[in-house]
């Protein structure tokens, strides 16, 4: 009788290591916080990668902490870049690092909107690294609040995955990674259009938080 072979053929790209070009050659004195970022780049990059379901993101991720008096940072592909004004007066705040990661690993074909794009870096930052609760966040304007990015839109995100939809995120980031991002995506995936969702999420704020 003859064997039966079985091949399974994974759909995910095969692990590649994280490699990080650490540069701060201008400000020799920021060595300490340097070495650390880049070890948080090399622990985070797949566990971003894995939270917005992506496995096609650059493995190879240039850090170049910079002489500047101004600007906090800024992400361009692969290469992120710090100013250091920021990082003398705001030592403690590495956790900018997995925000710039995000974007790394983000790539969208375009960045509009960007209260999305920001919101999501933010949201992984804040609610998954830094573990804030809920209340934590600002609340934002009553009117389309939602677009003001950032924190706010963070914990937006945050109070979809926690009371609406766990895996709400992966579906939006995958439509912006495909650059087919449209507002109906809410209603589809959420029975309610953006705008009502965010009446929503504030009144739930109201009645929890202001208690």
């Amino acid at each position: 009788m003859g064997m039966l072979v079985y091949i399974f053929h994974s759909c995910h790209t095969p692990y590649q290591p994280i490699k990080v070009n650490l540069n701060y050659k201008e400000v020799p004195h920021l060595q300490n916080w340097a070495h650390d970022a880049k070890e948080l780049i090399l622990i985070w990059t797949s566990r971003i990668g894995k939270t917005l379901d992506i496995d096609t993101y650059p493995r190879n991720i240039d850090l170049n902490i910079i002489k500047s008096e101004e600007g906090i940072a800024f992400t361009d592909s692969n290469s992120i870049t710090v100013s250091s004004h920021w990082i003398e007066k705001h030592p403690q705040d590495i956790g900018l690092i997995v925000h710039e990661v995000v974007h790394v690993v983000q790539l969208y074909p375009k960045f509009e909107p960007g209260w999305v794009t920001e919101g999501i870096a933010d949201y992984i930052r804040w609610y998954i690294y830094e573990k804030k609760p809920l209340h934590w966040f600002p609340e934002g304007e009553a009117e389309k609040g939602f677009e003001a990015a950032y924190r706010v839109t963070a914990g937006f995100f945050a109070w979809i995955s926690e009371y609406k939809q766990t895996g709400f995120l992966k579906i939006l980031n995958r439509e912006m990674k495909m650059g087919n991002y449209n507002e109906e995506i809410f209603l589809r995936e959420l029975g309610k259009p953006l705008d009502d969702l965010w009446k929503e999420y504030l009144i739930f704020r109201s009645s929890y938080f202001s208690k």
